[in-house]
């Protein structure tokens, strides 16, 4: 009897650290940035339900090669021909719907990091090296002049380096001390869950299938395992009501 005891304490104790790190992993990994585990970049368009697998499959290729050479591609399918030409940098997995993404001023960001979030406004106390890592290592890419604000997306974990935004765009690493928070928000509450940044990139397509003609723009995402879809972001409720004036 003590021996079942035993065995069915520790059994419970076994499951709580489990779950407890079970949530710790749901909290540092990419969410869902994606638009699912199809790769279809004609996914919503008003040509989808016309071309078939093969005509889907080499449209896919083309986009991942066109993200990985930064290219322009053509490509034909079965039915379909079309082409697609990548856009500019973002990062997802940085605000609360996963999926949102920030525009990135470059593509070759450090992102192996996990990085607590939304950290709020910050004002750079003198002349700052922008790294592409969070490392004095890492390359040099900019200098932001002492006295500028900054948006700090991401303060890398077990690391005093933070995850910038300037000038509307993820720009890069900034060591923590050169880093104060900006007049007026020192008592906010900062400090958002723990996630990798994940690289996308916009990109733009045209598909030509019989005389139909569609051509729009989307985004990828590359969390490491290869581009998909990105999915878009979901309405931000707190955004103001437009006003319609009669």
């Amino acid at each position: 009897m003590m021996f079942r005891n035993f065995r069915t304490i520790r059994s419970a104790a076994f499951t709580i650290i489990v779950a407890a790190l079970l949530g710790a992993c749901s909290s540092m990994g990419s969410l869902d940035p994606f638009s699912g585990n199809s790769v279809n970049y004609a996914a919503g368009t008003p040509v989808d339900g016309q071309l078939n697998d093969a005509d889907r499959q080499a449209l896919a290729a083309a986009v991942a090669r066109a993200l990985d050479t930064g290219e322009a591609q053509n490509w034909r399918g079965r039915r379909a021909v079309g082409s697609v030409a990548p856009g500019g940098y973002a990062l997802a997995n940085l605000k609360a719907d996963p999926a949102a993404r920030m525009d990135a001023a470059r593509g070759d960001l450090d992102l192996a990091h996990v990085v607590e979030t939304d950290l709020g406004l910050y004002v750079l106390t003198r002349n700052s090296n922008i790294r592409t890592g969070p490392s004095t290592d890492a390359k040099a890419i900019e200098v932001l002049p002492s006295g500028s604000g900054v948006e700090v997306v991401g303060r890398v974990r077990d690391k005093n380096w933070m995850l910038i935004s300037a000038n509307g765009a993820v720009r890069g690493y900034v060591f923590g001390d050169l880093l104060i928070k900006a007049p007026g928000s020192e008592l906010e509450l900062a400090g958002g869950p723990m996630r990798k940044p994940i690289l996308c990139r916009k990109i733009s397509q045209r598909i030509n299938i019989y005389s139909t003609r569609y051509e729009g723009e989307g985004a990828a995402c590359n969390d490491g395992t290869g581009w998909r879809p990105a999915r878009e972001p979901l309405p931000d409720e707190n955004a103001p009501e437009e006003l319609i004036e009669f």
